[in-house]
């Protein structure tokens, strides 16, 4: 409110108790016949003086009703300018099917996965709203995530943790004395917590059902838009769903012209968190394993992994003589060989092409047709599960089908997407190479 409004509201106060008597007397001075002339007469000379009076104070206040609503009016308006939206009751459906109701959008979340996306849809003004995280582990397991977000964010240091980063169960007492509006947990963790469920949904917090692992567009895309519709940042949440869904419909039209015959490309994955002497996970049916099927090309640990995921024998990857090889790497404890595959933020390219000519120049690896043809790529294994990960399935859909993939620029398109959503984030890093013997 302008001070020039506020001081016609102040005289328009004022003047209220002189009004008030002006009323008064004109309304005595109707039924007042018995009355004696002489007061009959100042009662007018008091009306002639106190209906200036009256007019103005009536004028005045008008001014001053006007002036507050338009203030209201004015504060309002900006308020839409700036994206905000009323917080008014809401029921949203969940990833797990789970219609959850809300009387008002949540002001506190305990976030026990999928922070990234959290700051990528909400900002880095949504950390304020953030009381819990599952900070066990995970600078030890996620370095590279870890590090770009704190140096970003300093104040997520500070964040009260309520489990592992990569344990399913959380911790129901912390969780409980925290008591968030609303928290956010992945299918795996809604499973492993069925028995604190219960409690923290009688204690009044709201459950939320996410998932980005399963790599599936219809989850990455309700995942965003839940989140959106949490934090208040709808058109945001609308506009990377918009990226990611014009990106893979690209991606899915150019791959269905192919012939079966230029599909038929088996491929290996392998995670490097084991080092060169180990054979690390596999995947079938989940992250890099589905985004494989996503491309059409044969996934040699499809239906070889009891777990979804796993190491795959040597003789069995020797039989199959996959013609690419993709090792995923991140930053892992551990590292006591200096083998691990490295990739991801603070890595620069030179330190991951050192890592990744360690996988391709295994003795048993050189039998492969892969390796033969140099068809061995690193990407980042920390980088899969956020809503930005489609530029992934571009980049391999590019390493299998070259030609038709010739005017896609994956590596761009994700620095420019993370500049745009998480500027904060500056931290640089590697996320995408084809091995090089040259170095």
């Amino acid at each position: 409110m302008t001070v020039f409004r506020k001081i016609l509201i102040k005289r328009a106060a004022a003047l209220l108790p002189a009004l008030a008597m002006a009323f008064a007397l004109t309304a005595c001075g109707g039924s007042a016949d018995s009355r004696q002339t002489q007061k009959a007469q100042e009662r007018q000379e008091e009306q002639k003086v106190q209906e200036p009076q009256k007019a103005q104070a009536g004028q005045e206040l008008q001014e001053a009703q006007t002036a507050a609503t338009a203030d209201v009016a004015g504060q309002q308006s900006m308020g839409e300018e700036a994206g905000e939206k009323p917080s008014e009751g809401f029921t949203i459906t969940d990833i797990s099917g789970r219609e959850v109701a809300f009387e008002k959008r949540p002001q506190t979340f305990v976030v026990a996965n999928y922070i990234f996306n959290f700051l990528l849809i909400g900002g880095g003004e949504s950390l304020d709203k953030v009381v819990g995280l599952t900070m066990d582990g995970w600078e030890d397991t996620r370095y590279g995530e870890y590090t770009a977000l704190t140096e970003a964010f300093p104040q997520i240091k500070e964040i009260r943790s309520i489990g592992g980063y990569h344990d399913d169960v959380l911790d129901r007492e912390s969780i409980l004395e925290l008591a968030p509006d609303c928290l956010l947990i992945n299918s795996s963790q809604y499973t492993e917590n069925e028995t604190s469920i219960p409690t923290w949904e009688a204690a009044g917090i709201k459950i939320v059902v996410l998932d980005y692992h399963k790599m599936k567009l219809e989850n990455h895309l309700d995942s965003t838009k839940i989140l959106g519709g949490l934090l208040g940042k709808e058109d945001v949440a609308q506009e990377l769903c918009d990226r990611y869904s014009d990106s893979i419909q690209t991606v899915q039209e150019r791959i269905a012209s192919l012939s079966e015959e230029e599909k038929d490309i088996k491929v290996y994955v392998e995670l490097g968190n084991a080092g060169v002497g180990e054979i690390g996970n596999s995947y079938d049916g989940m992250l890099w394993g589905a985004i494989i099927d996503n491309l059409g090309a044969k996934n040699i640990a499809a239906g070889k992994l009891p777990d979804s995921y796993g190491p795959l024998d040597k003789e069995y990857i020797l039989e199959q003589d996959p013609d690419v090889i993709v090792i995923g790497g991140s930053i892992w404890s551990g590292d006591d060989d200096q083998d691990q595959m490295r990739m991801g933020f603070t890595i620069p390219e030179e330190l991951a092409m050192e890592r990744l000519a360690g996988f391709a120049g295994r003795d048993w690896s050189q039998y492969l047709s892969g390796i033969k043809k140099g068809e061995i790529y690193g990407v980042d294994h920390g980088s899969l599960r956020n809503i930005l990960d489609y530029t992934f399935t571009v980049y391999l859909a590019k390493v299998l089908y070259p030609g038709q993939f010739g005017d896609m620029d994956p590596q761009t398109e994700y620095r420019e997407a993370l500049a745009r959503y998480l500027p904060e984030v500056t931290v640089p890093g590697t996320f995408m190479i084809r091995y090089d013997p040259e170095g």
